[in-house]
């Protein structure tokens, strides 16, 4: 698919979030589409950064993931742009798999029910991280 087929305006519903699987990452070609959608781009592991106190010594996510939902909800909500993209959510996605008891079954699922979101929200992952239970109706491939 060409950057400029990718119509990411299109999304329905546009409340809820979708995933931009990529095979090869291009961050040249995410600010292309952000560029033609008139998207904004957020790093997930900037905002995650910006939010963790100097004084916490580790991150336990896994053990609540509600201030990550509020995290991706006030990203939505705080835009300016109709269409966020956000990037670097493999990290969060990548830790949660690598815990013993992971929850990752949980993320997917809440984050599938997301909705009433302020802006439409993309998600750009590798598309092997890619829920097998997310519908072909929200998400494209790069």
């Amino acid at each position: 698919m060409q950057i400029k087929d990718i119509r990411l305006r299109d999304a329905t519903p546009s409340d809820k979030p979708h995933l931009l699987l990529w095979d090869k990452f291009d961050q040249q070609q995410l600010q292309l589409i952000a560029t033609y959608e008139n998207a904004q781009v957020v790093s997930y592991r900037q905002n995650l950064l910006s939010r963790i106190s100097p004084n916490s010594s580790y991150l336990s996510l896994q053990q609540d993931l509600d201030p990550e939902f509020r995290a991706i909800r006030q990203i939505c909500d705080g835009s300016s742009k109709k269409i966020v993209i956000l990037r670097d959510l493999d990290c969060l996605i990548t830790y949660l798999q690598s815990h013993p008891e992971s929850r990752i079954t949980l993320f997917w699922h809440k984050l599938f029910y997301t909705r009433q979101l302020e802006s439409t929200l993309w998600i750009s992952l590798p598309s092997k991280l890619a829920p097998p239970m997310w519908t072909s109706d929200r998400l494209k491939q790069v």
